[in-house]
């Protein structure tokens, strides 16, 4: 009789997970595509064209099973709950994001041998700017939440000595002005810095940042302004990867006067506003990318300054929260960022006559 009644049992079971599965196909077949993971904050991949040399080559069959992956009918709700059950079953990291203390995330950083070769490179790269330009050239590299906030970390977690990296890094430039940026962050780790779901430095971390700039090129920084949030729903690139349930939101706040919300020009490759801040993005997943329009191969904006001073910022995405501070001193601030524009750096700059220069990452980018 239990026999009789595990096989009816089981039988029915397989009818219903063959069901699911069916309906789960019918549903992935029938529901758009999403081209954007707002939760991810990534591009998805959409149903692949039928192609001979794709599909003989394999690179079909991949795209399929990504496609199936990244369309699976109710995708945000299951990455939730897998997230969800990890963390009752103790783990504290989640797709290479820590969970951490206070409701902080952490992604992992590795440091390798190639790492190396990348900083050797990336010195020389600086080197050879400020020879072949003669421009005033300075070199901020800043540590990561993940080395300044490790007393919010999990225990075993990996992480290294970034403090170390900076230093090895600035020694391989030349008449470059370096600027302290590890004992300003590591003095106020305690203050609201880092931004507790994303990668990226907060507003009151940044203006640390400026003033330490500001010492090291000896000018005036702004102490006028007021400070606004703009938004206090803010779930960052951390929290896309980790999926981590229950997770508090981040805040983002501008500092804000004159000489940042007026007078100003902003070309984001050919497209011009009035604007450093695009407020469509508060209405986003990617909300960080109200500053400076997310990423761009080149941002040129034009204050209202009359000194003739022109900043050249080669970077990456940590510098478009600086963008509300530089306006204060210079001119003209124009935004490079290597991984997009492909002509050379040189000779823009010596074409749009920069006075000054500034080399801007975070140490996990040069890595």
């Amino acid at each position: 009789m239990k026999q009789k009644y595990s096989a009816i049992m089981a039988s029915s079971l397989t009818k219903v997970i063959s069901i699911a599965v069916v309906v789960i196909m019918i549903l992935n077949i029938v529901i758009p595509d999403h081209k954007q993971s707002e939760t991810e904050n990534r591009p998805l991949q959409t149903f692949p064209a039928w192609n001979v040399e794709h599909v003989l080559s394999g690179q079909y069959g991949k795209d399929l099973n990504t496609w199936f992956s990244d369309q699976f009918v109710f995708r945000d709700t299951w990455l939730r709950i897998k997230s969800m059950e990890e963390m009752l079953l103790g783990k504290t990291e989640n797709n290479g994001v820590y969970i951490g203390k206070d409701g902080y995330l952490f992604e992992k950083i590795k440091y390798t041998q190639a790492s190396e070769e990348k900083i050797k490179a990336l010195g020389e790269k600086i080197n050879n700017f400020r020879k072949d330009t003669n421009i005033t050239t300075y070199f901020m590299l800043v540590p990561n939440s993940i080395y300044i906030n490790q007393d919010k970390l999990p225990k075993f977690a990996e992480t290294f000595e970034q403090k170390e990296v900076i230093k090895n890094a600035y020694s391989m430039t030349s008449d470059i002005n370096v600027i302290n940026t590890v004992d300003t962050l590591m003095q106020n780790k305690d203050k609201y810095i880092f931004f507790k779901t994303d990668h990226h430095i907060t507003s009151d971390g940044a203006y640390l940042l400026y003033l330490e700039f500001c010492k090291e090129a000896n000018i005036t920084p702004v102490t006028d302004y007021t400070k606004e949030e703009v938004t206090t729903s803010f779930l960052g690139s951390f929290d896309s990867k980790a999926q981590a349930a229950n997770q508090k939101e981040d805040t983002i706040v501008v500092y804000k006067n004159s000489n940042n919300t007026e007078g100003i020009t902003a070309t984001y490759d050919k497209e011009t506003t009035n604007s450093i801040f695009n407020e469509e993005f508060l209405n986003k997943k990617d909300k960080y990318s109200y500053f400076l329009n997310g990423n761009n191969a080149k941002v040129v904006v034009k204050t209202k300054q009359t000194n003739g001073k022109k900043l050249l910022v080669v970077k990456d995405s940590y510098s478009h929260i600086m963008a509300q501070f530089l306006c204060q001193n210079f001119e003209e601030i124009h935004f490079i960022d290597p991984r997009y524009y492909t002509d050379s750096i040189e000779e823009y700059a010596k074409e749009n006559n920069i006075t000054d220069a500034m080399f801007l990452y975070n140490v996990a980018n040069i890595i």
